[in-house]
């Protein structure tokens, strides 16, 4: 069985390859905290890799199904919040940001990963069982 040519592997693969590019820029930008006028790099929200891919819609088989509704939240996050601080060299990387950001990287990690193998058990056990 090929798990790549699942929507859902390819979707996990795809936040996994950019959560460990999000960390090495982490990484990057705590390494070079005290270079002189290194700007803190990161990389755009992972919404804008997931931009062009259609969203799922529900089917209704018969008359008595609910519709789906749709809502949007005004909760998006438009952009980036600027900079905490610079010091006099120039360096702009903020060492407090670079903690939140990589626990939050380290966090969507472990929650993708996780949800990876819950899909993998499922397969197995309908694979086991069908």
């Amino acid at each position: 069985m090929d798990l790549s040519k699942i929507g859902f592997f390819q979707l996990a693969g795809t936040r996994l390859d950019y959560l460990s590019q999000r960390q090495k820029l982490i990484a990057e930008n705590v390494v070079n905290a005290n270079t002189p006028d290194y700007q803190a790099r990161d990389l755009k929200s992972f919404d804008s890799v997931m931009e062009g891919i259609r969203p799922v819609e529900t089917a209704r088989t018969a008359g008595m199904h609910l519709a789906g509704s749709r809502t949007t939240t005004p909760y998006r996050e438009e952009g980036k919040a600027g900079l905490w601080e610079s010091t006099p060299s120039g360096n702009a990387v903020s060492l407090e940001q670079e903690m939140i950001k990589g626990s939050e990287t380290r966090d969507a990690f472990a929650l993708t990963t996780s949800l990876f193998q819950r899909n993998v058990q499922m397969l197995r056990m309908a694979w086991r069982n069908g």
